[in-house]
């Protein structure tokens, strides 16, 4: 059993974790976390009230109360064209009738204040840019915007492959700004380090030599694991693996 200095110590760990939580928004943290995710901004013009949860992260804690308030909402139905989940602003994006828009409705208008908006830069990286194209306005509605594109890799937690494209798509980013293709070559890298690894893990593990491929596209993002641009120039991990 942990003593009165034991359990202060570990509630100055959490405090000091929580701390360190790069999140989208200044303030305290609330003191019970149900959820954490990232918003799509990219799906709503800037300043809409309601912006939709990024649907390729989310994190949250496992509740058969609010599983089971989830499937009522779902079966309930009452979302409207335009207005969103019982009319309240939660719509009008893609994904609003799904995932994107019921968790914004669940977390921001059922319970407030029990979920933690993450900081879209480090946790479920898109590297999308900050700005519209047209008018330069931050996507997130703000005056000022941080661009994620500029954030080292070494800072980033999780990536999610969307405007850079599936790796084993093998892309050239053609029509992205050389700043976007830039951030999505060192994404492409770093998974393509994983993969080489793993094959060598394989490979130790089966006794064999491992010896990288030889793709000629992008050898420098890709390390040999693409013939061409496409899917079709994907050399796959199996290839390397010996089944028998």
């Amino acid at each position: 059993m942990l003593g009165d200095n034991g359990d202060k110590n570990a509630k100055d760990q959490t405090k000091d974790a929580r701390t360190k939580v790069p999140v989208m928004h200044d303030g305290e943290l609330p003191e019970t976390i149900d959820a954490y995710f990232t918003r799509d901004y990219n799906m709503v013009q800037p300043g809409h009230k309601h912006p939709g949860v990024q649907g390729g992260f989310i994190i949250i804690k496992p509740s058969m109360d609010a599983f089971t308030e989830y499937v009522e909402i779902v079966k309930e139905g009452r979302f409207f064209q335009g207005s969103g989940w019982e009319g309240k602003g939660y719509g009008g994006y893609f994904g609003a009738q799904q995932i994107q828009g019921i968790c914004s409705f669940y977390y921001d208008y059922r319970h407030p204040g029990t979920a933690v908006e993450l900081n879209k830069c480090f946790y479920n990286a898109m590297a999308d840019s900050p700005r519209q194209e047209k008018n330069g306005k931050c996507r997130d509605g703000r005056e000022e915007c941080q661009d994620c594109r500029v954030v080292p890799i070494e800072s980033i937690k999780s990536v999610h492959f969307t405007l850079c494209a599936k790796p084993w798509k093998c892309p050239s980013w053609g029509g992205l700004s050389a700043q976007t293709k830039s951030i999505c070559a060192e994404f492409h890298k770093e998974w393509f380090r994983i993969r080489e690894d793993l094959d060598k893990t394989k490979a130790l593990e089966f006794g064999d030599e491992f010896k990288r491929p030889e793709g000629i596209h992008r050898p420098d993002v890709y390390r040999g694991y693409c013939k061409s641009n496409g899917e079709r120039g994907y050399i796959p991990t199996t290839q390397f693996w010996n089944t028998k």
